[in-house]
């Protein structure tokens, strides 16, 4: 009976080493959790020209860049695929092509980015916001952080590790003020413990007309079952676009929505691509009138549960802009880069203030 006893507290002990060890992790990635303020003012680097008191016409670059790890050759594990992150040498050849391509566009007075890292294992701790502030020597670099976890392990074979991540918005124009505006979207713990805190970045631009230009930079959410934070968060980012248009401002809201465009059908894309769409839609009642400006004949995004083959790979469009009724859109096209480096591509628009 003893022996049975001392069997039983041994297994006990055996048997509470991992469960400690769990939560001694789990402590530590709550007291070390990002925790961001509702608003808080985005330090401006850089010098940056000042806007012409006279210029209407401006173009900008969205482009949702995957950190430099979902080129071509990829697939993910948390989308069906198996991979976390590329090797070294695919890493620098995915990185070099994104930079190739922004060094192209140096005439795009806005370009706006997603998914930029700053600290991660996963783009092997390479801070992207400095390396691609160096192609735009003579532009602003603004840097919103939305990932912020010391230890992301999953899959626990190979885990993600650390990530410190973000977007970055690299303006031609120095803006008057930027702010980084809190969604407040969460997931329940302790996933949010390990995944994004969603935010918006915001640019202001005084106009020789007394209003002002406004410039919203966001990454929606995704893996968001139902899609009750996206809802939430375009809830919040609807209110906000709105009250500056009833100022008289002018509002330029791009970047990656996870979502799709309103107007939006698969069938459009002549690219040769096997497209979807993507549930659920956008609400009618959101920003009603206003202008969702994207390239409907070829994709923005594909997915990354496989390597990237055109014809099979599924693809979407979730990376585009919408515009106050008070700005004319000129052009928008889909910079075709084949997926090569990233999973999204680059949207580059041209708009006019009316």
């Amino acid at each position: 009976m003893k022996r049975s006893v001392k069997l039983i507290k041994v297994l006990a002990g055996v048997l509470l080493i991992p469960a400690g060890i769990i939560l001694g992790f789990l402590l530590f990635l709550t007291v070390t959790d990002f925790h961001p303020s509702g608003k808080e003012s985005i330090v401006i680097r850089g010098n940056g020209m000042i806007l012409p008191p006279l210029k209407t016409d401006f173009t900008f670059l969205t482009w949702n860049i995957g950190y430099s790890g979902l080129g071509k050759k990829m697939d993910f594990f948390y989308e069906g695929g198996t991979r976390v992150r590329p090797e070294k040498n695919e890493f620098t050849g995915y990185q070099e092509g994104i930079y190739q391509c922004l060094s192209s566009m140096d005439s795009v007075d806005f370009i706006l980015l997603q998914e930029t890292d700053i600290h991660s294992k996963r783009s092997y701790f390479t801070d992207e916001v400095v390396e691609i502030g160096k192609i735009f020597p003579g532009r602003c670099s603004l840097f919103a952080k939305n990932y912020d976890s010391r230890f992301v392990p999953v899959p626990l074979n190979n885990p993600m590790g650390r990530v410190v991540s973000g977007i970055a918005c690299y303006p031609k124009y120095k803006p008057i003020a930027a702010e980084r505006i809190d969604f407040g979207t969460r997931f329940s713990w302790p996933k949010q413990l390990v995944l994004l805190k969603r935010c918006i970045m915001v640019l202001r631009y005084q106009l020789s007309s007394g209003k002002e230009l406004v410039i919203v930079n966001l990454h929606n959410s995704t893996f968001d079952k139902g899609g009750t934070l996206r809802k939430r968060e375009l809830k919040k980012l609807h209110s906000y676009v709105l009250s500056e248009y009833t100022k008289g401002n002018y509002v330029i809201t791009g970047g990656d929505w996870n979502t799709n465009p309103r107007g939006f059908r698969p069938e459009s894309v002549i690219s040769g691509d096997l497209a979807k769409a993507i549930d659920p839609v956008l609400d009618s009642t959101f920003l009603p009138g206003w202008r969702f400006a994207f390239d409907p004949l070829a994709p923005s995004n594909r997915d990354v549960d496989m390597p990237y083959q055109k014809g099979k790979t599924k693809t979407t469009i979730i990376d585009f802009y919408v515009v106050s009724p008070n700005v004319e859109v000129e052009s928008i096209h889909t910079v075709a880069t084949g997926f090569n480096f990233s999973d999204h591509q680059p949207v580059v628009m041209k708009v006019i203030l009316k």
